[in-house]
């Protein structure tokens, strides 16, 4: 669907709305925003993965509490960086130092702490790291594409007009413009398209008159998932074709002014190509014509033969050309071509006679007909939408509607000519045909994205109403594209915020197992491990550097139950330098003062 252009309006599709995206995995459930919406929910879930590593960095320090080892004062230090160092980045660095440090000593029964800072540094830097990289891509990885759920009350799509033509002529003018995104979608994107269609051309021995007779086949496939049916993932279409030139359906006329056919040697079948003054002067341009049991042959089979009527003879080209439709001689009229063109197409140019193969499937289960699909026992694909496939497809071939719909514009040399005179030489069949055949698989792919695009017609039949003037029930059962348009996964956002939420409950488990182990304090082994998420915060280490020692643990106006000083506590905090006779002394605190709880030490 990507091809295509011209998105579809605004107006057609729903956003923030949950809703099934059709993908070769399956449907998956998603909801679309655009612009500033899916800028915030990026942003939001950028940051619910960085909270989340937080969380998780947090329990990883909680279960290092458990592991001191020999319970050094060395291995202690690593530990208080730990439990003091809610960011990992903060983690990393000091226990890089710590690492540096104790990667100096040689006695083998302490280079456990070194192994201890490195595993625990690289630890940190992997969550650090984890939660950098992860909420810039995470968000990228629920972003599963650039559909929305279209809106089923804007859907339109003209039912098969009836043979009268003023209702044909009607039918031709609301589906030119998608005819024409069809063929605009070719020119820009030729090379993408070629690799989903093979079109091969095929030489074959000259006539007796030297004529040159030449062929091509062509395929291409679709799925109810490049459709954009939800549920459509078991739906495939494959479709082959063969054309090759025909001169054995040229008749004698005795009018010198057209040349005769009768197509598949049909005497009914008489259609001619006008060589008058007046007609020659314009650009080449070809006719389409499906068999005279065209519709016996889609029921049978689908194998429906068709075919091209090229009218370009006696079209003036300034170089000289040699392909069937195209072989040109010097020219002979009475009057000047633009460009002082020297030759002309010669005439009795052949037919190119066709056919085409469609071939359904669901699932396992093969069917003759797209008309078929709808006896499917427990197709997932609702009937207002294979009605759609039938108007589309059960006409014949996309090709021959796309040629005759798209009028002068549909060869290839005609675009390339302003004033009639075309290059011969740079002009083919297969050039011609290949660009119809890559815009017919275009058409085919987009034809419900067109159902957003005609507006509404009320004195045209809408295949997508019901009997009671409402969308049809499964009317809405499709998505399109829109560049502008970003489709998350929904079950990866619940996935984000479950881990988040995991993570988040955890955490303030573990905050309150340690918070009520504070507070049913017993004289067990386990008792003393639960203590240190106490002991080792940097606040009740900062307290207990007021704490008298021999065996007194307490500070007057700071109890070791309070987080902070208590409300009447004055005294004042001092750094000492050069207390010790270190030469390189990182300073101390000044743990004792006239008002201070703690008395100066005694002289001798």
């Amino acid at each position: 669907m990507a091809d295509v252009y011209t998105p579809p309006p605004d107006s057609s599709y729903l956003l923030a709305t949950p809703f099934f995206m059709p993908s070769d995995q399956g449907d998956r459930w998603a909801v679309s925003f655009t612009g500033n919406g899916s800028a915030i929910l990026v942003s939001a879930l950028s940051v619910v993965i960085t909270l989340s590593f937080l969380c998780f960095w947090n329990l990883i320090s909680f279960l290092a509490m458990f592991f001191d080892g020999k319970a050094t004062r060395r291995r202690y230090v690593a530990l208080i960086m730990l439990w003091n160092s809610n960011d990992p980045w903060f983690a990393f660095k000091e226990l890089l130092s710590y690492a540096w440090h104790c990667a100096s000593f040689v006695n083998p029964d302490v280079r456990g702490d070194f192994w201890y800072g490195l595993t625990f540094c690289i630890i940190a830097l992997a969550v650090f790291g984890g939660s950098i990289a992860m909420g810039i891509v995470g968000p990228s990885l629920v972003q599963i594409g650039h559909v929305a759920p279209v809106r089923p009350s804007v859907l339109f799509y003209p039912a098969t007009p009836a043979i009268d033509g003023v209702q044909q002529l009607q039918d031709f003018g609301l589906r030119a413009p998608a005819v024409m995104r069809a063929l605009g979608s070719v020119e820009a994107a030729r090379v993408t398209l070629r690799s989903r269609v093979l079109v091969s051309r095929q030489d074959f021995e000259n006539r007796p008159d030297n004529e040159r007779v030449i062929g091509l086949t062509y395929s291409y496939s679709l799925s109810g998932v490049e459709l954009g049916l939800q549920g459509g993932i078991d739906l495939a279409l494959e479709v082959e074709g063969s054309c090759i030139t025909e001169y054995e359906w040229l008749r004698e006329e005795p009018d010198n002014r057209f040349d005769r056919y009768n197509l598949w040697n049909d005497a009914n079948q008489n259609y001619f190509v006008t060589v008058t003054p007046s007609e020659i002067q314009h650009a080449p341009q070809a006719d389409f014509y499906t068999h005279p049991h065209a519709e016996e042959q889609i029921l049978n089979g689908s194998n429906v033969s068709y075919a091209v009527l090229v009218h370009s003879a006696h079209r003036a080209s300034i170089r000289p050309g040699s392909d069937p439709w195209y072989a040109t001689e010097s020219r002979n009229q009475t009057f000047d071509a633009p460009h002082n063109a020297t030759f002309q197409i010669r005439r009795r140019r052949p037919v190119l006679s066709c056919w085409e193969q469609d071939s359904w499937r669901y699932g396992t289960q093969d069917v003759t007909s797209v008309y078929e699909l709808k006896n499917i026992s427990g197709i997932a694909i609702p009937t207002v939408l294979l009605e759609v496939l039938e108007t589309n497809f059960g006409g014949g071939p996309m090709v021959v509607r796309l040629g005759n719909a798209s009028g002068d514009s549909a060869l290839r040399s005609r675009t390339t000519s302003p004033n009639g005179v075309i290059d011969a030489e740079r002009s083919s069949i297969y050039d011609d045909m290949e660009r119809l055949i890559l815009a017919s698989f275009v058409a085919s792919r987009s034809i419900f994205t067109d159902a957003t695009m005609f507006g509404q017609h009320d004195e045209y039949e809408n295949v997508f109403t019901g009997p009671d003037g409402q969308p049809a029930d499964g009317a809405g059962n499709f998505v399109v594209s829109n560049p502008d348009v970003q489709t998350f996964s929904l079950t990866g956002i619940i996935s984000i915020m479950v881990i988040f939420a995991a993570l988040l409950l955890a955490d303030c488990a573990v905050s309150l197992l340690v918070r009520f182990h504070h507070d049913h304090q017993n004289s067990n082994h386990w008792a003393k491990k639960w203590a240190r998420f106490h002991v080792l915060t940097a606040v009740q280490l900062f307290r207990c550097v007021y704490e008298p020692g021999a065996g007194e643990t307490k500070c007057c106006q700071w109890s070791c139950e309070h987080p902070v000083p208590e409300e009447k506590d004055d005294i004042k905090f001092k750094v000492v330098e050069e207390k010790c006779t270190r030469n390189k002394c990182k300073g101390h605190i000044n743990n004792y003062s006239k008002e201070s709880c703690i008395d100066p030490p005694r002289e001798g």
